[in-house]
């Protein structure tokens, strides 16, 4: 790179609000330039940077988010040029829209949150991001960046994670319940910021947010039993069921899909839901209504039943839902299988079936499975 690239990727400075918060770009360019194998010095003299830059950015010091946007698609472009695979970009703009929301979170405090400026209020959020905002707090890497790093020789103590301060997640966790209990249940918005501020409240692992996902889960459902079918809160209940199921509490989750994926409609909810959770909806949704609005024929289905049939373990939390879903998408969308994915699921399907671990509504949609891969495979 010139010394003209200098100029071009240290100029310009972002919104002073959200851009203090550069944690998680940081750590994300961070691996990046790891899957490189340079050294900070030396990725510094590719980019034509003083190494103080890239440390600064990596450390979130001098946070991504404080540069101006041609700044940003300058620095994406030299990236591109040095053979960044296009995965990892996507993570790292990904990981600016997690910083956002973690600057957001924050820098307000729980009872001053606005829904109409709240970033979980804004859009429904999608599972890149959302495995970028939890990665702090579970140390668990999105798996799209997993392995990504092949280290440079650096000793020492090396964290593994983005991470925040003692304090900082007491009051990330707390504004997140305060906004969940107070959002407003009349408006759209105010549906999805309880939603979402409820499930990614459940990435902490304290017992008094145990108990308050509890609390929450059940009036929730006394608000859902006041209306019939798909509502808003139907999709409350679901993002609760399944953060109770990451606590260790399965019997939440099977109860949702016992009685709240007994209609056709939920169960299109449920695949619209996952298809858009997994990217095979492209656009970007503002409201959770687009669970019953959205047409299925308009996502493809291979991934999400490449995706289900990966999960399909004893291990997972979500065990019940992930063969539930695979048995409504083979039920409702038998072109989503080939030859490839009909080995693949009936291996799995055999196999979790042989641990015994499911419920017995789970273990019966598995055998269904198989009976159903049997007729098409002779078809």
């Amino acid at each position: 790179m010139t010394s003209q690239g200098v100029g071009t990727l240290t100029a310009g400075r972002g919104n002073a609000e959200h851009g203090r918060e550069g944690r998680i770009s940081g750590y994300v360019l961070k691996v990046i330039r790891e899957s490189t194998g340079t050294t900070q010095e030396r990725f510094a003299e590719l980019l034509g940077l003083d190494v103080t830059t890239i440390q600064g950015w990596e450390s979130g010091r001098r946070p991504l988010m404080a540069i101006s946007t041609g700044t940003y698609l300058s620095l994406r472009h030299w990236l591109l040029r040095l053979g960044i695979r296009a995965r990892l970009l996507f993570q790292l703009d990904m990981a600016l829209e997690a910083d956002r929301f973690v600057g957001y979170v924050l820098g307000t405090e729980p009872g001053k949150a606005r829904t109409e400026d709240h970033p979980l209020a804004s859009w429904v959020i999608t599972r890149p991001f959302t495995d970028l905002v939890a990665w702090p707090f579970t140390r668990t890497a999105p798996s799209t960046m997993a392995g990504a790093a092949r280290g440079t020789g650096r000793r020492g103590p090396v964290a593994t994670s983005p991470s925040l301060l003692p304090d900082e997640r007491a009051h990330f966790f707390e504004h997140l319940k305060v906004v969940a209990e107070r959002a407003d249940a009349g408006r759209a918005d105010g549906m999805l910021l309880r939603r979402q501020a409820h499930y990614v409240a459940g990435f902490d692992d304290t017992a008094d947010t145990a108990d308050w996902l509890t609390t929450m889960q059940r009036a929730e459902e006394r608000r859902m039993s006041r209306a019939a079918g798909w509502t808003p809160s139907w999709a409350v209940v679901r993002s609760g069921a399944h953060s109770l199921a990451r606590i260790g509490d399965r019997e939440g989750l099977q109860h949702f899909i016992r009685v709240h994926l007994a209609d056709e409609v939920c169960e299109v909810a449920n695949l619209n839901y996952w298809a858009y959770w997994l990217g095979e909806v492209g656009e970007p949704q503002s409201a959770d209504t687009f669970m019953i609005e959205l047409r299925p024929d308009v996502w493809r289905g291979t991934e999400l039943l490449r995706h289900l049939t990966g999960k399909l373990n004893s291990a997972n939390p979500y065990l019940d839902v992930v063969a539930h879903t695979l048995w409504a998408l083979v039920m409702l969308r038998p072109s989503t299988l080939d030859s490839q994915t009909v080995d693949a699921l009936r291996d799995a399907a055999a196999r979790t079936l042989d641990e015994a671990i499911a419920s017995a509504q789970s273990q019966r949609e598995l055998e269904a499975v198989i009976y159903a891969l049997r007729m098409i495979h002779r078809g």
